[in-house]
C-alpha cells in the first residue's frame, strides 16, 4: 500500500520526490520498507545511507511536506506495538516532521486495543477528521 501511495503521489507531482519521508518507530522495519520502495526508485542515498526512510529518531530536526509513519506491528508483536505508543514522544516526533501531510499506516484495531492513551487519542483524532471530511 505504501509503495502504491508514494508512486501515485510522484506520478501526480514528481517534484515531491525530495519532500516525502517514511518513518517508523522500529529499527528492523526500515530495511523491509527500503526493499519495497527501491522497486519504484523512491529511496534516496547519500554516501550509501538512505536519507528518506528510517526510524523516527533519525529524522529528529528534519522536516518534509509529506510524512508516512509506518507502525509495522501486528497481533504477534503486541509488546512492540505497546512500546511504540507507550508515551507520546514517538507520535509527537513523527507528526511534527510533516509540514503539510501526515499519514499513519498500521493496524488500527491492534493499536486501539492496547489501552494506550496515545493510541486512543490518535484513533479519535483520525475518526473525527474522517467524519468531518465526509
Amino acid at each position: 500500500m505504501l509503495r502504491d501511495l508514494i508512486k501515485f503521489q510522484l506520478v501526480e507531482k514528481p517534484e515531491l520526490a525530495n519532500e516525502i519521508y517514511v518513518i517508523t518507530p522500529f529499527r528492523n522495519v526500515p530495511n523491509q520498507i527500503i526493499k519495497i520502495l527501491d522497486q519504484i526508485q523512491f529511496t534516496q542515498r547519500e554516501e550509501g545511507r538512505v536519507t528518506n526512510v528510517g526510524t523516527v529518531h533519525t529524522f529528529q530536526g528534519k522536516e518534509a511536506k509529506i510524512v508516512y509513519l509506518v507502525l509495522g506491528a501486528d497481533t504477534k508483536s503486541k509488546g512492540a506495538a505497546s512500546w511504540a505508543v507507550l508515551d507520546s514522544n514517538i507520535m509527537n516526533v513523527a507528526a511534527t516532521r510533516a509540514k503539510e501531510e501526515f499519514y499513519i499506516i498500521g493496524d488500527k484495531q491492534l493499536y486501539a486495543s492496547l489501552g494506550s492513551r496515545v493510541a486512543d487519542e490518535t484513533v479519535k483524532i483520525i475518526e473525527k477528521y474522517n467524519t468531518v471530511r465526509l
